[in-house]
């Protein structure tokens, strides 16, 4: 009883692990963007540009102030500078003026307080000569005082010019890299808006091949263009849900394999679906037509020559038809084909031959 339950157990958890490995396999394929999507795009690519533009210009406005401030602090500093050696200047020129007033006063011994007392006539006399010589003094110290707080107050105004044209000169070292980083982000924007627009032309073009092919009678097209190849078509395949890239793609590398023969052109599609339907090729259409070394117009420039300016109708109606479920009948089974002239054994059907 116990190793029932436990094979139960087993069996149930092999089952949920293999369900969980399968659900991991699945490989999903995206559709490519639809005209709408493209549009929307573009738009918003635009509205991000002006708004970038509109940034980049608040910044050049920014930088061309900034520049103007710095330039007009540098003049402020340099005339800092000059006024700071004249204070200088007066400075020493105080201090040596009084160091000679002191030297001929006392160092020479031409007056002393002993001698203004010998020579005076009174004691008022004394007391103004005295106060004479004091105030010579106290007239030098004021003013060297008053010249040393001057070349403070200019050293002072000096350092804080100073300290204003480098934080200028900082904010325009930023200002200009924002501009690099947005004429960097500008240009960027600009590639991706001219690869949107690239896509939106062909897809545009694509839509209107499309519109066009249907006021056809793809049917009698098919109908008519097969009629005497002794193989016929029949709607013997699986439609296929493509998308307006799909469609474009199919009708340019059929166009380009099988040239303007719609029998041609459907046994190409023929061929291609199979791949599609088969566990050994890619399964979508795109996958198959870029596989590696397959389609030779995917790697000489031919299938983008052709999907630059759009395939023919005729290219779309085939694709079209393919698509939906038609079928060349001769090369019903075949995955294969290369060009008839290459003398390759096979089906001939429109310049190629399939096997």
């Amino acid at each position: 009883m116990m190793n029932n339950r436990k094979k139960r157990v087993l069996l149930a958890a092999t089952g949920l692990l293999c369900a969980v490995s399968i659900a991991s396999a699945q490989t999903f394929v995206y559709a490519a963007p639809s005209t709408k999507d493209l549009e929307k795009k573009t738009s918003d690519l635009k509205d991000d540009l002006h708004s970038m533009n509109s940034d980049l210009a608040s910044l050049s406005k920014k930088l061309d102030k900034t520049s103007g401030k710095i330039e007009k602090m540098s003049e402020q500093v340099e005339k800092a500078k000059l006024d700071l050696a004249a204070a200088k200047l007066n400075e020493e020129a105080q201090f040596k003026s009084m160091k000679e007033r002191i030297k001929f006063m006392y160092e020479g011994g031409s007056v002393s307080l002993f001698e203004i007392l010998l020579t005076s006539e009174n004691m008022a006399d004394f007391l103004n000569k005295a106060e004479y010589v004091s105030n010579i003094s106290d007239y030098d110290r004021n003013m060297l005082d008053k010249f040393q707080t001057a070349r403070e107050e200019v050293a002072k105004k000096e350092s804080g010019l100073k300290k204003q044209q480098a934080d200028l000169a900082s904010m325009q070292s930023s200002l200009n890299e924002q501009k690099s980083n947005l004429s960097d982000k500008i240009s960027n924007t600009s590639s991706k808006l001219s690869d949107y627009n690239a896509q939106l032309k062909k897809a545009k073009a694509a839509e209107e091949a499309m519109r066009t092919a249907r006021n056809n009678d793809v049917s009698g097209n098919t109908g008519k263009q097969s009629s005497g190849n002794g193989g016929g078509t029949s709607n013997s395949g699986k439609k296929f849900n493509a998308n307006t890239s799909d469609v474009a793609l199919l009708a340019g590398i059929l166009e380009c394999e099988a040239g303007a023969t719609y029998e041609g052109m459907l046994a190409v599609g023929t061929v291609i679906m199979n791949r599609v339907e088969s566990s050994r090729f890619p399964n979508t259409i795109s996958g198959v037509v870029y596989q590696s070394g397959q389609f030779a117009p995917t790697w000489n420039g031919a299938l983008n020559r052709v999907l630059g300016r759009g395939p023919s109708s005729s290219a779309y109606s085939a694709a079209k038809a393919v698509l939906g479920g038609a079928r060349h009948n001769k090369v019903r089974n075949c995955y294969f084909f290369w060009a008839a002239f290459t003398g390759h054994a096979g089906i001939n059907v429109g310049g190629n031959v399939f096997w």
